[in-house]
């Protein structure tokens, strides 16, 4: 199966490196600021502060967050669903930008592009270390909604995670939950443990998980139930 338009992205903007970088006094960090950043993220569909956005980056640059592993995908799926809210400020916030390492510069340029931004192939061209034919086939392609994406692959599945943290919509939990019943190998088990643990940490994943449960195939509902009660057990709360 042909890798989609999103990974192809993500697959060539995102290979971040190690970087030890001056911050410029726009984005001074306080001394909890890493666990504030998380936070901001992991609850930004709950309470959305784009103005904070720009401060945030700085922060997990510096602390390595691009680098880790899932990351890079997921987080092209969070900036790209926040860009696609705020297409007014993407010109300031990639101005603010360029005090960043290259590669995370392409990796915030890759989330314009699928966010569907106009100006997406400029931040592209402007990002540096960019191969010239293989961005060339990137803005070629065609492009549709995030949210409307199949999970092929743990990368995709990030993509989706990252774009449902931006935004607590329900198709990126419905793509993961489809993705329950792939026969491609781990991706079923990957969902499985993905949402279980998700729905955990998130009332909103296991609101969704236990709308859908009745809607989804035999095969699937089993698997979703068990990782409910998974959810449940971390929780001491009933599934149902």
């Amino acid at each position: 199966m042909k890798p989609t338009p999103f990974l192809v992205c993500a697959a060539l903007f995102v290979a971040a490196a190690q970087s030890s970088h001056a911050l410029p006094p726009l984005v001074a960090i306080e001394s909890d600021s890493e666990y504030r950043t998380l936070s901001w993220m992991d609850n930004y569909y709950a309470q959305p502060q784009p103005e904070l956005l720009v401060k945030r980056v700085y922060v997990l640059s510096r602390m390595g967050f691009f680098e880790q592993e899932g990351q890079p995908a997921q987080s092209i799926g969070f900036f790209a669903a926040v860009f696609a809210r705020n297409p007014d400020k993407l010109d300031a916030w990639f101005s603010d930008f360029r005090g960043l390492p290259s590669a995370h510069r392409r990796l915030l340029a890759a989330a314009a592009w699928v966010a569907g931004s106009p100006r997406a192939e400029a931040y592209l061209r402007q990002a540096p270390g960019i191969d010239a034919k293989r961005l060339e086939e990137v803005v070629s392609a065609n492009r549709t909604l995030l949210a409307d994406s199949p999970v092929l692959s743990p990368a995709s599945m990030n993509l989706h995670w990252g774009a449902f943290l931006a935004t607590g919509d329900a198709r990126h939990i419905q793509q993961i939950l489809t993705a329950v019943g792939s026969k491609t190998p781990g991706i079923a088990e990957s969902a499985r443990v993905s949402l279980a643990l998700n729905a955990s940490q998130h009332p909103r994943v296991l609101e969704i998980c236990r709308a859908e449960l009745e809607r989804q195939p035999n095969a699937v509902r089993e698997l979703l139930r068990a990782a409910l009660d998974e959810a449940a057990l971390a929780n001491k709360q009933p599934t149902s």
